[in-house]
């Protein structure tokens, strides 16, 4: 083995030569290397099992598997190489290249000039990660073209009588087409096309252009000509600084043939949208920004598709949020647009309005702090909440309930709490914990109809105590280890003040189950807080078998031992039938002494397969109020999922409401989910899924489709199909059904694309 390590005049990185003979003519002047020559210099690598240095021409032939590999980690092999002595130019004859994006070019030849620009002579470019472990492995998809520029400095490819072959049949073809190399993340020029059907905009194809003038800032212009409805335009500026970003978009159509939305807000000529976004760092610790929306009509941002269809209204916020390593502060001020028109048939007037009803935000501020150091050897948190909004219309159902009232509220909430875990000499794990919660109201009701808020300014105070009992059991067997644990939990409050003189924004929702069994306040919000002294009991098992797999339980109830019930507070009775009210709890399973019980099972098996199930049994004769039965798992090819759904509706709601609207309150509802994704072979795959409701034996929602995937495309073709129920005139039921056809494609390295059509609108 010959080693010559050798600086040329002025350079200040060493050309290293490693070969196994080295063979020097003066005559010639030349130096040929040869057997496993490998040559290093200023970070690259030539390999090669010959390789000459033409001295006079500073030059450098490699021959025979020749292989070089580039800084930036691209490959380039070819069977003979012809480059300058520093690498920067060259011609290279059958030659592949392999970049670190996993994308590859081959041609019969190639010219490498300054350094970075490749034309590659009747070349093809592909994304073919597998090809380069296995070379006799044909692409998928291929572009091959009489002439291919790689500009490395501009990071772009050039294409010259390019066509597109998929599995080496040609498909397409155009003279010439320009796209950015796989390195590029943002670059000026054209993105992949969308293309859109249906009914009410007619057809229209997007071919969005983006712009990035400066490495700080781009725009995209994606203008969509519509058969039915004429150019929509869209354009998005956005711009990174410093400290942050921001983006503004602005959508917006003359319509040609607006009648098509007759009977909606969409029914007019001018139809538009903005939408704003940005973000800010104030330090490592704050930051604030914004996300704001503002539609000229409820029904543009869902009938031009700028949301997935499943969202309702548009949120604006500005916020202030700031994160410490005990701590944490969130300032939002929020603004609901909804998607809904309205909707007068409706009795009641439930469908009037739905605008004013919606809550202006000004703002709600939450504050969490945990002292970093032992108190009394125990945790001391606090958890600070300040709402304010106003309404200009109350918002109430069929039964009465009210959902947020008309006027002005205020709400400033601190609750304190400590605790501390002691374990005794026989495993019992006793847990005393120590609380103080204070509210201050400012009520301002301007809903004459609604006379049971008491405005003005009220307080509320409220101390608690409690303890928390564990003893853990653990056994084992040949087949794992056990562990049975019941729990207790005490905790006494006075009873809950102002129960029906105040609103209740954030509170609104309540679901008990097992998962807060044990939750010392199970109202989900600050306007409602947990009084009485209640008793929360309960057993827990738990297995892990040795060989995977495991079971958890857990079943338990809650018992009302003093004090009023917060879920069930007899003043209510007081209320004339009809009035509005805000009921938060009633049916919910802990409005009765002793409450429902609740229950939940986990199974996994370890092998892929996982079950869960969980109810709420009536407490005086086991009837089934709420159940979920859920399973996921693999096997083989399958992946699939199925889920079952159980709710009864509470017995109060039929009292509430009138007798000539019982008709519209189902006594249970019930509804079974289920997905499914088969692998029909390496890369062919059938997908599909269905929501079904039972008790009414309507399908909601299907899907099915096909896809396919490999390393270098991927595509797929999907149905959906979407139903509704709504109330009409007669008070009966009928069906609105959506049906669209999607197809989505996308090719690695040059982008991806999506056709829908909506087959009825």
């Amino acid at each position: 083995m010959a080693k010559l390590a050798k600086p040329r005049g002025g350079q200040q990185t060493p050309m290293v030569l490693e070969a196994d003979q080295v063979v020097y003519d003066n005559d010639g002047q030349t130096v040929t290397a040869l057997g496993k020559v490998q040559i290093r210099y200023n970070g690259y690598t030539l390999s090669a099992a010959k390789v000459t240095f033409l001295r006079k021409a500073k030059r450098v032939v490699a021959e025979g598997d020749a292989r070089l590999v580039e800084p930036g980690g691209n490959v380039v092999t070819a069977a003979r190489m012809d480059v300058t002595e520093n690498f920067r130019e060259g011609f290279v004859q059958a030659l592949s290249v392999s970049t670190t994006e996993r994308s590859r070019f081959s041609a019969e030849s190639a010219t490498r000039r300054e350094g970075n620009v490749t034309v590659f002579e009747n070349g093809a470019y592909n994304a073919c990660q597998l090809c380069e472990a296995d070379p006799g492995r044909p692409p998928f998809w291929e572009i091959r073209a009489a002439k291919i520029i790689h500009d490395q400095q501009e990071r772009t490819i050039s294409y010259e009588d390019a066509r597109l072959e998929f599995l080496g049949v040609p498909i397409a073809y155009v003279p010439y087409f320009k796209h950015p190399d796989p390195t590029v993340t943002r670059k000026t020029g054209f993105l992949a096309p969308g293309f859109i059907a249906s009914n009410q905009l007619g057809f229209g194809a997007q071919v969005p252009f983006f712009w990035a003038p400066a490495a700080n800032w781009d725009v995209t212009f994606s203008p969509v000509l519509l058969s039915r409805q004429g150019l929509l335009g869209d354009v998005e500026v956005r711009h990174r600084m410093e400290t942050g970003g921001w983006s503004f978009r602005a959508v917006g159509i003359n319509q040609q043939n607006p009648d098509v939305f007759f009977g909606t807000s969409g029914d007019r000529v001018w139809r538009g949208a903005i939408f704003t976004k940005g973000e800010f760092n104030i330090n490592e610790q704050w930051k604030w920004g914004w996300d704001g929306v503002l539609m000229s009509d409820r029904k543009f941002i869902q009938d031009y598709r700028l949301y997935p269809k499943d969202r309702q209204e548009a949120t604006s916020t500005v916020y202030l949020t700031g994160q410490g390593e005990r701590n944490w502060f969130d300032m939002r001020v929020y603004q609901f647009q909804i998607f809904e028109d309205d909707d007068p048939t409706k009795p009641q007037g439930v469908g009037k309005g739905l605008q004013l009803k919606q809550p202006v935000v000004h703002p709600v501020i939450d504050y969490d702090y945990y002292h970093p150091d032992p108190v009394l050897g125990g945790e001391l948190s606090a958890h600070a909440n300040f709402t304010s909004l106003s309404r200009l219309k109350t918002d109430v159902d069929l039964a009465r309930q009210v959902y947020g009232l008309q006027g002005n509220y205020s709400r400033f909430s601190v609750d304190a709490q400590w605790r501390r875990q002691f374990i005794d000499s026989f495993g019992q794990v006793f847990t005393p914990m120590l609380g103080l919660r204070g509210d201050i109201f400012f009520n301002s009701n301007t809903n004459n109809n609604v006379g049971w808020v008491s405005d003005g300014v009220l307080a509320r105070v409220t101390p608690m105590a409690g303890i928390e009992y564990r003893y853990p059991w653990i056994g084992s067997s040949l087949m794992g280890s056990h562990v049975l644990e019941p729990i207790l939990q005490l905790i006494t409050r006075p009873s809950e003040r102002y129960v029906g003189h105040l609103p209740n924004e954030d509170a609104q929702s309540l679901v008990f189950d097992a998962t807060n069994l044990f939750d010392m306040d199970k109202f989900s919000g600050f306007d409602r807080a947990e009084g009485g002294t209640r008793a929360n009991a309960g057993m827990r098992y738990t297995f892990q078998a040795n060989g995977g797999g495991s079971v958890s339980a857990l079943f338990g109830q809650s018992y009302q031992i003093a004090g009023v019930n917060s879920f069930a507070d007899p003043r209510f009775a007081k209320f004339v039938l009809m009035n509005p009210r805000p009921l938060t709890a009633y049916g919910s399973g802990l409005d009765s002494t002793s409450s429902d019980y609740v229950t939940s099972v986990l199974l996994d098996t370890g092998r892929g397969l996982r079950f869960g199930a969980s109810a709420r049994f009536d407490d005086r004769d086991m009837t089934i109020n709420r159940a979920e039965l859920q399973a996921t798992g693999f096997a083989g090819p399958i992946t699939a999922s199925v889920v079952y759904a159980y709710l009864r509706t509470p017995d109060y709601l039929y009292k509430l409401l009138p007798t000539k609207y019982d008709s519209l309150v189902e006594p249970e509802r019930s509804e079974l989910q289920s997905a499914l994704n088969m692998r029909l072979g390496e890369n062919w795959r059938a997908f599909g899924s269905i929501r079904y409701d039972i008790h009414n034996s309507f399908v909601v929602n299907n899907t099915v489709g096909l896809g396919f995937d490999n390393d270098q495309f991927s595509s797929s073709v999907a149905y959906t199909e979407d139903t509704d129920r709504a109330l009409t005139k007669s008070r009966g039921t009928r069906i609105l059904t959506d049906r669209v056809v999607y197809f989505r494609f996308g090719l690695r390295t040059l982008g991806d694309g999506a056709i829908s059509n909506n087959l009825v609108r």
